[in-house]
């Protein structure tokens, strides 16, 4: 008989955190959550919440979720967060349409980067990685052609912008493309089709890799955050229809193409 997975509960203190928002905890996630001022940047996204746990608290334990590397939203808050939060107040907020994440991400980016000071050479960094998937109704997933295997595989592909100097790499943006080959629908429509989630999901099935390079692109510059060339490797595929054209490593000052 196989046994049951242990899950580790949380350090007594990021318990006494959730339980208490009152209670300051030394330790580096929370020190760091402060220092980012996340509860000011989240208000400023344009996260709210009308009753029950404060939005930020949810965030901070949703993040914590993922720092921690736990199995699933349910165990950890069945055998983690004792009590603290249910996963209903969980799933719901992962489920809301109107939560604009990529607004939350670029101010977390920006602090980032300022703090880096970079001096020297800057650049962006372009790269695509595909997670291969087996559900068969899994929204977001359709077929790609897999570089490193050679081959045309299931799954979801992201394309991330990045900031490189010589103090650090910060990512900045990242966009889920969908190709138009063997494409999973939707299980149910949105609720507001003019949500943040639902124009990120039509931008993502209807635009191309270099048109969302180039619109992340913009949007970190409109963020001041600049940068001297635009680096992608070699082997990074932009896909046109059916078309594979190798992408190469690009010195061109984008700061001042775009400006």
């Amino acid at each position: 008989m196989k046994s049951a997975t242990k899950i580790s509960g949380l350090p007594a203190l990021t318990v006494d955190l959730l339980q208490d928002s009152g209670l300051l905890m030394d330790n580096i996630f929370s020190s760091l959550w402060q220092q980012i001022g996340m509860k000011t940047i989240l208000s400023r996204a344009g996260f709210t919440k009308r009753s029950g746990t404060p939005i930020h608290e949810v965030i901070y334990t949703l993040t914590l979720w993922l720092w921690l590397k736990k199995e699933s939203i349910c165990m950890f808050a069945r055998e983690s967060l004792q009590g603290a939060m249910g996963k209903d107040v969980l799933y719901d907020t992962m489920n809301r349409e109107d939560l604009n994440w990529r607004k939350c991400h670029e101010q977390i980016a920006y602090k980032a980067v300022k703090a880096l000071k970079p001096t020297g050479k800057k650049a962006y960094v372009v790269d695509d990685s595909i997670v291969q998937r087996f559900g068969k109704k899994m929204p977001g997933v359709s077929s790609h052609f897999d570089h490193t295997s050679g081959r045309h595989v299931m799954g979801q592909q992201v394309l991330t912008l990045g900031f490189s100097c010589e103090a650090g790499f910060v990512p900045l943006d990242s966009e889920l493309f969908i190709s138009q080959t063997k494409a999973h629908e939707l299980h149910q429509p949105f609720q507001d089709g003019r949500s943040t989630v639902a124009k990120r999901y039509r931008e993502a099935q209807q635009c191309t890799k270099p048109e969302m390079v180039r619109t992340m692109i913009q949007r970190a510059l409109r963020a001041d955050i600049d940068a001297d060339y635009l680096l992608a490797d070699g082997m990074v595929w932009y896909q046109t229809d059916d078309t594979y054209v190798p992408g190469h490593v690009v010195g061109c000052c984008a700061q001042n193409e775009e400006k």
